[in-house]
This record gives C-alpha cells, sequence and structure tokens, in this order.
C-alpha cells in the first residue's frame, strides 16, 4: 500500500454536501405514516406535592390517541443513580419536570389536551442553590437516596442533599501552607448556561409488527439507550433498536436517556403508531442545562512561584435528579488542581440536589468551571508576587514521566509546547510580562493568558467493521455519533489511507444498534482515539484479509500486495487490478470481506473513594493554551476581544482542516461563557431567558480573529499519535479574558459572565 498520503491532510468533510444543500435528514425531518404528535404538561412548581391528577377530559378529546402520567410508567431511570421517574409520581423537584404527555393526531390538539389535564399541587419550600441545600436545615429533596440503584462512581451521603462527594488526597496541604511564602484563598462562580444546540431534542418511537421497539433520535449514545429503555420497559435487548439520523449538535445535552422512555410509553399505549415529539426552543432549554458551580481554592506558593499547596471546595448545582452530576464532580475533580506539579492537594467536590432544572454533561464536563477558577486564581498569585503570569506556568507546569495528583504517571504531556508556541505566536516573550496600553478616555487594551488540560476516562470500549463492497466501495460502520464534530471524515479518511482508496468511496454508516457495532458513548473527545483506534484495526484487518486473497490471485506474497487509488497493484508487472475485480472474485469464491476492530484499554484503574488515587483512570490527556488581545473601557464597561492566540494538543493532526474548526469552535464557546452566556432563573426557579434572543450566545459578528495553534505531541496509543481535542480549547478562555480585563483595567472579577454591568459593579465596589 502507498503509506501515510492522506493522515494531515485538510481533507474536505464527507457529509458537507448534504449539510450545505439541505439534504441531510434530522430525526425531525422524518415522515410516517399515521404520525401520532406528542406534547408534555410541565409543572409550574419547582417543589410540589402531587394530590391528584384526572387526564379524563384530555382522553375525551376528539383526536386524542394516548396520554401517560407517572402511574402509567413506575420505575425510575438515570446513567448514575436512579432516581428518575419518567413523568413525576408524587412529587414534582423542578418547574418544568413533566408530569403527563399526551399523543394526538396534531400538535395542536395535543396542546388542547394539556390544557384539560387537571393536577392539584401542594406548593413545598424549593432550595435553589447547593450550599443552602447542604444546610442542616434544608428539605431531603430524595429520602430514598441510599436506596437507589447506583453505579460505583457515586458517593452519596445519607439524610442529606450530596449525591455524591468525590475526595482527592495527596500529600500534607496544611503542612505545604505552613512552608509556603503566600497564601491566597478566593471564591469563584460559574453560572448554568445552555448548550444551545441548532437541533432541538426529537425522538420517534414506533412498536414494530414483530414487538421490536424501533425509536429513531438525537441522541448521542444508542447502545447506553438501548440498555436504558429494555430495563426500564422489560424488553430483551434484541428487540430494542435505535438508529440515530444525523445530528444538529450535542455537547453533552444529548449524551444520556432523556424524553425517549416518555415517548416510549405513548407510543407503547398508541399500539403501532409512530409517535414524534420535537421540542420546540422554549422547551429545549428548560429540558436540560449545565451544572451551575462555586469553587473555593486556596493556594501556597514559594516567592519565586512554585507551588507547595492548592486546596479546592466545588459545589455543583446538579438540579432536581442526579443525571451525570456525580460523574462531573469526579471527572473535574481529579483535573481542578491544574496542569501543574503540586506535592500537596485535598479536593472535595460535592455534586448538590436542588430545586433547579436537571443540569448535565457539557462541552468539558465540568474542566471548564475549575479551569475559571485556577487559572484566574494563578494569575492573581502571579500579579501579586511581580512574576510573569506565562513564566509561573512553565515554571509548574507538569511534564512527561510526572505523577498526577490522583497517581497515574503521565505521558505525552504537551502542556509545555502549548504554552511556549502560544506565547511566541501572541508575541509574549515569557518573563517579560507586555504592559497594559492607555488607549486614552477610560480605554486600555492588554493580554491575558490561561491554560487547561482534560483527562479522557478508560474503561469505555469502542468497536467498528470496515467492509469492502462488491463494487470496491467501502462500508465503515461504527456507532460513534457525528453532530458535527466531524468524525465521520476522520473515519473515512483513516480508512482510505490504510486500504488505499480514495476517500469518496468510502460511506461511514450512521449508528443503528441493529447494525452497527458496539461503541459506548459520543462523548468526552474519545471519538478519534478511540473510535479511530478501532477503525485503523478495522481496516487493517480488511486489508490484511484482501492482500491474502489478492495474492493469491497475483501469484505473490500478501505482503507484497500494494493498493493506490483503488486499485490493487501486481507487484510483478505493475499492472492495475481495480478493487471490484478482485472482490467480486472473492464474493464468487465464498470470501465476504469485513475487518473487525475494537479500542479497549487494557489496566485500567478507578479512583480511590477516600484518596481519589489510581495508577491508570485515564485513557490520554488533552492539553490547551490561550492568549487573548483584548480592549476594556472603564466608562462603559464595554470590552472589545480584538485576536485569540489558541494552541491545542492533538497528539497528531488526522485532519489538520478539521482540527482548525474544533478550535474556532471550542474558543467561540469558551468565549460566549466569557463574556455573554447566563441562564437568569424567577422565583419558581423558572428559566426567564428561555430564547435565542435573551441567551446571548456569541455570532459570527462577534467572534474576532482566531489563531490557532496545532501542536502535536504524539500518544503512543492513538491512531498515528492522535489525541482528542475538542473539549480541550473551551476552558482557557474565560479566565484568558478575565485576565486581560484585568491586566489592562486593575479588575479581578471571579463571577462569569464578564458583562458591561459586572464591569460597572466591580468598579463601583472598588474592587481593584
Amino acid at each position: 500500500m502507498t503509506k501515510d498520503t492522506l493522515i494531515g491532510k485538510g481533507l474536505f468533510r464527507v457529509d458537507a454536501v448534504e449539510k450545505v444543500c439541505g439534504m441531510a435528514e434530522y430525526t425531525s425531518d422524518l415522515d410516517f405514516f399515521g404520525v401520532l404528535e406528542a406534547d408534555i404538561l410541565a409543572s409550574p412548581h419547582a417543589y410540589a406535592r402531587i394530590r391528584s391528577i384526572d387526564v379524563s377530559r384530555a382522553l375525551a378529546l376528539e383526536g386524542v390517541v394516548a396520554v401517560v402520567t407517572g402511574n402509567d410508567i413506575p420505575g425510575l431511570y438515570g446513567p448514575v443513580v436512579q432516581d428518575r421517574p419518567v413523568l413525576a409520581q408524587s412529587v414534582v423537584r423542578f418547574t418544568g419536570e413533566p408530569v403527563a404527555a399526551v399523543a394526538a393526531m396534531s400538535k395542536e390538539i395535543a396542546r388542547q389536551a394539556l390544557d384539560l389535564i387537571e393536577v392539584e399541587y401542594e406548593p413545598l419550600k424549593p432550595v435553589f442553590k447547593p450550599e443552602e441545600a447542604m444546610a442542616p436545615s434544608a428539605p431531603v429533596l430524595h429520602e430514598g437516596l441510599m436506596g437507589y440503584e447506583k453505579e460505583a462512581t457515586a458517593f452519596p451521603v445519607a439524610g442529606t442533599n450530596i449525591c455524591s462527594h468525590f475526595k482527592i488526597r495527596k500529600g500534607d496541604v496544611e503542612k505545604g501552607f505552613g512552608e509556603s511564602d503566600y497564601v491566597l484563598e478566593e471564591t469563584y462562580e460559574v453560572p448554568r448556561n445552555h448548550h444551545a444546540c441548532l437541533e432541538t431534542y426529537a425522538v420517534i418511537a414506533q412498536f414494530e409488527r414483530e414487538g421490536t421497539l424501533h425509536l429513531w433520535t438525537s441522541n448521542q449514545s444508542p447502545y447506553v439507550l438501548q440498555r436504558a429503555l429494555a430495563s426500564l420497559f422489560k424488553l430483551p435487548w434484541n428487540k430494542v433498536r435505535i438508529t440515530i439520523p444525523t445530528l444538529g449538535g450535542g455537547f453533552g445535552s444529548k449524551i444520556y436517556p432523556s424524553l425517549e422512555p416518555m415517548v416510549v410509553a405513548l407510543a407503547k399505549k398508541a399500539g403501532n403508531r409512530p409517535v414524534r415529539l420535537v421540542l420546540d426552543r422554549e422547551h429545549d432549554f428548560g429540558r436540560i442545562t449545565n451544572h451551575g458551580c462555586t469553587v473555593r481554592i486556596k493556594t501556597g506558593v514559594r516567592k519565586d512561584g512554585t507551588i507547595l499547596a492548592r486546596q479546592l471546595l466545588t459545589y455543583w448545582d446538579t438540579g432536581a435528579y442526579a443525571d451525570c452530576g456525580p460523574l462531573v464532580a469526579r471527572n473535574s475533580g481529579f483535573t481542578s488542581a491544574g496542569p501543574y506539579r503540586i506535592d500537596n492537594v485535598r479536593i472535595d467536590a460535592y455534586c448538590v440536589y436542588t430545586n433547579r432544572p436537571v443540569a448535565t454533561a457539557f462541552r468539558g464536563y465540568g474542566i471548564p468551571h475549575v479551569t475559571w477558577a485556577y487559572e484566574c486564581h494563578l494569575n492573581r498569585i502571579a500579579h501579586e508576587l511581580g512574576i510573569d503570569p506565562v513564566e509561573i506556568r512553565l515554571k509548574n507546569v507538569i511534564r512527561d514521566g510526572d505523577i498526577s495528583h490522583t497517581g497515574e504517571k503521565m505521558v505525552a504531556v504537551g502542556m509545555k509546547a502549548c504554552l511556549e508556541q502560544v506565547a511566541k505566536a501572541a508575541g509574549w516573550e515569557p518573563g517579560q510580562k507586555p504592559a497594559a496600553i492607555d488607549l486614552g478616555d477610560g480605554r486600555f487594551r492588554s493580554l491575558g493568558v490561561a491554560c487547561s488540560w482534560k483527562g479522557t476516562m478508560r474503561h469505555y470500549a469502542t468497536s467498528a467493521t470496515v467492509r469492502i463492497l462488491e463494487e470496491g466501495s467501502v462500508e465503515v460502520n461504527c456507532s460513534n455519533v457525528d453532530m458535527g464534530q466531524g468524525s465521520s471524515t476522520i473515519y473515512a479518511q483513516i480508512v482510505a489511507e490504510e486500504l488505499g482508496v480514495p476517500i469518496e468511496h468510502i460511506e461511514v454508516r450512521h449508528p443503528d444498534t441493529f447494525m452497527t457495532p458496539y461503541d459506548r458513548t459520543t462523548s468526552a473527545s474519545r471519538g478519534t482515539f478511540h473510535g479511530g483506534t478501532a477503525v485503523m484495526q478495522a481496516a487493517k484487518d480488511a486489508w490484511q484479509q484482501l492482500a491474502a486473497y489478492a495474492a493469491k490471485v497475483l501469484n505473490c506474497h500478501p505482503e507484497d500486495v500494494r493498493s493506490e487509488n483503488g486499485f490493487i497493484i501486481d507487484p510483478e508487472t505493475g499492472k492495475k487490478y481495480s478493487f471490484e475485480e478482485i472482490i467480486n472474485k472473492a464474493v464468487m469464491g465464498g470470501i465476504d470481506i469485513i475487518g473487525h476492530g475494537n479500542s479497549v484499554m487494557e489496566g485500567g484503574t478507578g479512583l480511590d473513594r477516600e484518596t481519589g488515587q489510581g495508577a491508570n483512570p485515564t485513557s490520554f490527556w488533552m492539553y490547551a493554551a490561550q492568549i487573548v488581545d483584548l480592549e476594556v473601557d472603564t466608562r462603559t464597561g464595554q470590552t472589545r476581544v480584538h485576536k485569540i492566540f489558541a494552541a491545542s494538543d492533538v497528539g497528531r493532526a488526522i485532519n489538520e482542516t478539521n482540527c482548525v474548526q474544533q478550535v474556532h469552535g471550542g474558543v467561540t464557546m469558551g468565549l460566549g461563557i466569557a463574556l455573554s452566556e447566563e441562564l437568569r432563573f424567577g422565583s419558581e426557579g423558572e428559566i426567564l431567558n428561555s430564547n435565542l434572543h435573551d441567551y446571548k450566545i456569541q455570532t459570527c459578528m462577534d467572534v474576532p480573529g482566531i489563531e490557532a495553534i496545532i501542536v502535536e505531541v504524539p500518544h503512543p496509543l492513538g491512531p498515528y499519535g492522535a489525541k482528542g481535542l475538542g473539549e480541550a480549547p473551551v476552558g482557557p478562555m474565560a479566565p484568558a479574558v478575565a485576565h486581560a480585563v484585568a491586566r489592562a483595567a486593575g479588575l479581578w472579577i471571579k463571577k462569569l459572565p464578564i458583562t458591561p454591568g459586572r464591569i460597572l459593579e466591580t468598579i463601583r465596589k472598588g474592587n481593584t
């Protein structure tokens, strides 16, 4: 084969044309004969007992086919703690919690039916903040917490609203503080944000004639969903089929089962008729958010900037149900001391129930929250000590061979390279501390810096198959969901490289649990590292089979067979044979060429419940460093970002263009979190800005020039050395922006977002 001809090239995305031309089919585009439209009755209260529900008038409405309440679906579900009913049972725990659902001949009839459902509530006193929910006087929202089924990664505290308490204990922090020349203690806050996917959540469910439950849904984890539904509805796995059409963005909001059980319950009552639920934007806002978080951080350093000890307390607002909150507390917890060599670390991460909407994964899985705290904190320390902020990072940054805060020996560490390359691109010479520029009229301009790391847990398996079809085309089967991140292009590029066929001849199929092999989940930036490894192995296996058969046809050794641009080349004569010629002969001889591959990280360990220590909890780490060139107007509070320099370690860039696009996407999301995005809540815990007019995401008019710097520190286990990428660029942006504001105007802001109002408030309070 011709080797290494495609890896690293910025090829166009394989799905670009169908998306640009409107040919891609999303779940809401699918149409079925006789489909029923569903809608949801939501609770108007943040916390209340349900005294009674009467659905008789709704059922009597012409055109209504099915109505379900919590009494129809008695089980509980949840990815970590099984604490959530499909529909509220006896109590509602957040404003917007589904209480009943209707399937009708049209959406309009379904909405009319909702108005006819009579619910009697007894309001209770809600609790909205984690630290209030942890108080002894707070109402216990889940009295049955200790009896719920749960994963080993949840560490609940009996008799409280703490659904998980994750700890790290390394060294002696008090001794470290005692030996420090300077100790700083601060508190940082991150509000709840919304994922703002282009596609809102959509589900279609149908019980087919042979008794198979078939779902088409915008979900990131088809096999997780399959097993959850099988358990909840007492079905064998082979009777639950999950198909994922084109998915329009996820960012963590579609990883776990959400509305699917409710739609399945309606479909069960509707006989063989399909039931469709497509959320409007307002209800999609209320369905799920990310976690709000408060971080209390304390660090001790020598006067030369060496970090001796760090302690963090993090309080995660997981909302009314745990969802993945315990995992967010854990995964962010073991990174929350930052990418630095620190001998003495103490972390306590509390995942706490409140009467807010349910919180779930968000791009970065909690790492942007803790990065906001530890990077702003380090910048303040550098300022107080008079040390250049790039220099203090290079002094303390973790390196190859170091032992992490959880006991892991680090390999392929790209943090130092990211810092050095981003500083060079921005013209920031370590040790020089570029001065702020006074532009006059109360306007100041300066640079800000921050960095971040993120580890991906290792215990999830991924499988793939590569089949060479009779006409010479290639079919790639895997259950990774391409929701815009470009994984289908990466897989096609890998297969084209390994088989020596044009990328146009390769089709990457949509996930389908009856057709594509197992993959635990599309999350944690694992698509290239794990999915790419499985696809590469499958392609190599397919090539070995093809080469073995072609060697018989060509009368040569298999290792002498090579391919190029879709042709097998005779090593003796140089004559070219199309894949179609060779494969047809193989098929006629009863040989079907299907390569199999998988990615399973052996030797993985969990993290000890009391110490957070474990030798191999991750499969790989991602690293990013960013510098922001920003101007702030102290008269109006307005900020203007002139340019962003963003370095990310990708291990090996399989598709350079895709890497640059991922960096741009992550930086843009991080910029929104930094400057404008915040969910606002009313007195009943209702979201007040549940639309894209009032919830301010960055538009193309807001985003400045971004210089993406692709750093390559190859990982020994990744495909061609590649790592993950998608989440890492989000984290450094907010602290880099805050640092630029601090260096320009002397304003040390500790709560996101950094709006004009917050800047003016900081000036008024004299917090400089």
